[in-house]
């Protein structure tokens, strides 16, 4: 300041004159360049690729991955095939045992509808017959107890006796008696391991290829004092079970006659083993209303007798009504089956739900893209 007047300051000027008179630097961009550019870096980037490209084939790899694929689905097939082929072995005697027993059920069934159907009092005349050669046999004092051909030993080929010497075959009063239809005198149950058959006349190979049958010279099982009925039956069959179960029951088990429209109930309380040529404890105890089932032990080898014997209860106290018993392991089949098929359709179901592709909703609720 100088005078007393005012001077402006000069140095926004100079600086303006300054930028006006210094050249423009900034480069502008053309289209040409910015390809060679792109262009430039591509070649970079596939040049830095390339030695990856060089050690790994791809193609290769896909190649591998498809013939793995293929190796682990034969494998899978054969596995497959072999484990079906395993089941039907395995399962096949089981399939034929069931056909068998709902057969034999069937059998008893009919025979018993059939005596359903006579006029009264036809039933009733049976049963007083079949009580009146018991007392006579209990007063006889059994001279003739079982068959000249043992049964079981002739089922495993060690005996050549014929059927036609069955004291039981030449007997035409044991042969008339119980006759339900087809030779059926009636039926042995034993709810615990599932028997239920019919009970034939003898123990004939016949009989015994048939069902039950009943020991010649024992008692008619239609209950009564001083009685002793002896059913036998064959155990280890392949096509059937027949008495194959007979070793599963305790003392306090329960088994059932139906007879000529009735049905008697009979709690065990005796189980032994003797040989086969051992009737002491087959034959009658004055006073006792007793039925044994008779069997061949041990399984496979048939040298003894396994006996089952139960003594005479009422029904359905302290025996429950047959109906209301099941077999145990039936019932633990049924629910092993179930959980094992539970389990498998749990599992493929969270198997798909992990493999589908899933999305947010936007209110936020997840939800699969297709099902």
């Amino acid at each position: 300041m100088s005078g007393g007047r005012f001077r402006k300051p000069r140095h926004r000027h100079a600086a303006n004159a300054r930028s006006t008179s210094e050249p423009e630097t900034t480069l502008k961009t053309t289209p040409d360049a910015a390809r060679d550019e792109g262009m430039h870096q591509r070649s970079q980037s596939s040049e830095s690729r390339r030695p990856f490209a060089d050690v790994i084939d791809v193609s290769d790899l896909a190649a591998e991955r498809r013939s793995l694929k293929r190796r682990l689905l034969a494998m899978r097939i054969v596995t497959i095939a072999l484990l079906l082929a395993a089941i039907c072995v395995a399962g096949f005697p089981i399939v034929l045992q069931y056909q068998s027993s709902q057969r034999l059920a069937e059998t008893s069934s009919s025979a018993a509808q059939n005596v359903a159907g006579w006029p009264y009092p036809q039933a009733k005349e049976s049963l007083a017959a079949a009580r009146a050669y018991n007392e006579k046999l209990a007063k006889s004092g059994q001279p003739v107890l079982g068959e000249a051909v043992d049964p079981f030993t002739a089922a495993a080929g060690g005996s050549k006796a014929k059927s036609e010497d069955s004291a039981a075959a030449k007997d035409k009063e044991y042969q008339s008696l119980l006759d339900a239809g087809n030779g059926v005198m009636g039926t042995i149950k034993v709810p615990k391991v599932s028997i239920d058959l019919p009970i034939y006349h003898g123990t004939s190979e016949e009989a015994l290829a048939s069902g039950a049958g009943h020991l010649y010279g024992s008692s008619l099982p239609v209950g009564g004092k001083s009685t002793h009925s002896v059913i036998t039956g064959h155990r280890g069959l392949v096509e059937a079970l027949m008495f194959t179960r007979l070793d599963e029951i305790r003392p306090g088990d329960f088994f059932y006659i139906e007879v000529m429209g009735e049905t008697l109930g009979y709690k065990v309380d005796k189980i032994s083993v003797i040989k086969p040529d051992d009737t002491s404890k087959l034959r009658i105890v004055p006073g006792e209303d007793r039925v044994t089932l008779m069997t061949c032990t041990p399984y496979g080898v048939n040298t003894h007798r396994l006996l089952i014997s139960g003594h005479r209860v009422s029904i359905p106290l302290p025996a429950p009504d047959p109906g209301d018993l099941h077999d145990a392991r039936n019932i633990a089949i049924i629910t092993g089956v179930g959980t094992l098929l539970g389990g498998w359709l749990l599992v493929s179901a969270l198997r798909r739900l992990r493999r589908m592709p899933w999305r947010v909703m936007h209110h936020g609720a997840i939800w699969p893209q297709r099902w």
